[in-house]
């Protein structure tokens, strides 16, 4: 009997042990920052969408999508949150195993996320609108980092006025948001692209007014992107797609909230819990200026490869040498998600 006892012991902790190693097998480890443009993360993770299609996800912040590169080349990460920016194609370019699979927000026209600010001083001389930013000639523009979203958006404002934007403005770079904000109210950058928070406060503080957002300048331009490990994908393909039916159920939780916050609490709660705007009257008070999530997760191919031509193209060389659409897209996730949610329908019972 003992001998029995002990052999059912066994098998038992033999069943634990495969059942931990397959819970193993569905965590995602992914690297995210604490912006509005991520809401249908956040929406997914805290309403459980994730867990419910068996996904443990584990998070870590930052800051600028392109500080998680290094993080998915040494295998840290699994998947990150991106934004189509000069860094990131080079580093593709150079081997390192990434694939874009989601869109994460864009400058939908009404939605967009990002704008420009300009100093009372070049407001003042008549600088009010997209139409006036020949007065930028000789000016100096702030922006996060060289080859980013905001520059590429500032950069083609400018073109549409008729200046080369690598020759006629001065661009000061690697400087926070936060602090661009300052340095526009100090005199000491004259124009700056922000993400709409930070654009309102600005303007708040009498530091500098809006006078152009970035669904004027570019239409629909990708914001953000989620990427993920190639080996990570070819060995937890079911996962990634997974992940991917959760995150488009909660974005169309997450665009409709933008489009009527007073109807979703519960969403603008997660969003203020969840990112650096903290609470949820400021969360309201930019809506609908979230970015728009692709609802069918299908990144947006055609913005992302013409921001890859701009940075190798007739102005700037800050891309070297340009990644094929193949090597860039795995296209085949977000469309697996979607005939999976339609098929199973997971979140209507």
């Amino acid at each position: 009997m003992m001998g029995l006892a002990r052999l059912i012991g066994a098998a038992a902790i033999a069943v634990l042990a495969l059942t931990d190693v397959a819970h193993a097998a569905d965590k995602i480890r992914i690297g995210e920052g604490p912006f509005i443009t991520g809401g249908a993360f956040f929406v997914a993770r805290e309403k459980g969408y994730f867990a419910k299609l068996g996904i443990e996800v584990e998070t870590k912040s930052f800051i600028d999508g392109a500080l998680a590169v290094p993080s998915m080349i040494s295998g840290e990460l699994d998947m990150s949150f991106m934004t189509p920016n000069a860094s990131l194609f080079n580093s593709i370019a150079k081997g390192a195993p990434l694939v874009v699979v989601l869109d994460r927000g864009s400058n939908k026209k009404g939605y967009a996320y990002t704008i420009v600010n300009v100093s009372q001083a070049l407001a003042d001389s008549g600088l009010k609108s997209l139409a006036d930013f020949a007065k930028l000639k000789g000016k100096k523009i702030g922006v996060g980092a060289l080859g980013s979203i905001n520059q590429y958006n500032t950069a083609q404002a400018l073109i549409k006025a008729g200046l080369d934007p690598a020759k006629d403005v001065q661009w000061v770079v690697n400087v926070s948001q936060p602090d661009l904000m300052k340095m526009l109210g100090a005199g000491q950058v004259d124009a700056t692209d922000l993400a709409w928070q930070f654009g309102v406060f600005a303007q708040q503080n009498k530091w500098g007014p809006i006078v152009a957002s970035g669904d004027e300048i570019v239409p629909d331009a990708a914001i953000g992107m989620y990427a993920v490990r190639k080996e990570f994908l070819d060995k937890n393909r079911d996962v990634v797609v997974r992940f991917a039916m959760a995150y488009l159920h909660a974005a169309k939780e997450f665009n409709a909230a933008a489009k009527a916050p007073d109807q979703h609490a519960d969403i603008v709660e997660i969003l203020a819990k969840n990112t650096a705007l903290n609470k949820p009257e400021l969360v309201k008070s930019i809506a609908p200026n979230w970015s728009y999530v692709s609802e069918d997760g299908t990144p947006l191919v055609k913005s992302i490869m013409e921001m890859q031509d701009f940075w190798s193209g007739k102005y700037f060389h800050f891309v070297e040498k340009k990644v094929t659409e193949a090597q860039l897209f795995d296209l085949g996730v977000a469309k697996e998600a979607q005939a999976r949610l339609a098929k199973d329908k997971p979140f209507d019972k």
